[in-house]
């Protein structure tokens, strides 16, 4: 299948504003982005994959933190 730039500009811009458009609960959110996540991280058959999945896992990190010492802002 090819990819134009637009269609990966377009799929990055929608992985990192899910979060902010979706009216979702925060865990069905999370859970969403990890199944993009896996998705892409499984499928790894060009460099795009490993780029969006780890943009999804980073749109996860920043909005989704997994412990206690990430919900601090000290």
């Amino acid at each position: 299948m090819l990819l134009t730039p637009q269609q990966i500009e377009k799929a990055a811009q929608d992985i990192v504003a899910f979060w902010n458009r979706s009216v979702l609960p925060d865990a069905d959110k999370a859970k969403i982005l990890e199944m993009v996540q896996d998705y892409y991280a499984s499928k790894d058959e060009y460099l795009v994959d490993q780029y969006l999945a780890g943009l999804t896992q980073r749109t996860i990190d920043r909005n989704a933190p997994q412990t206690d010492f990430e919900n601090q802002n000290d």
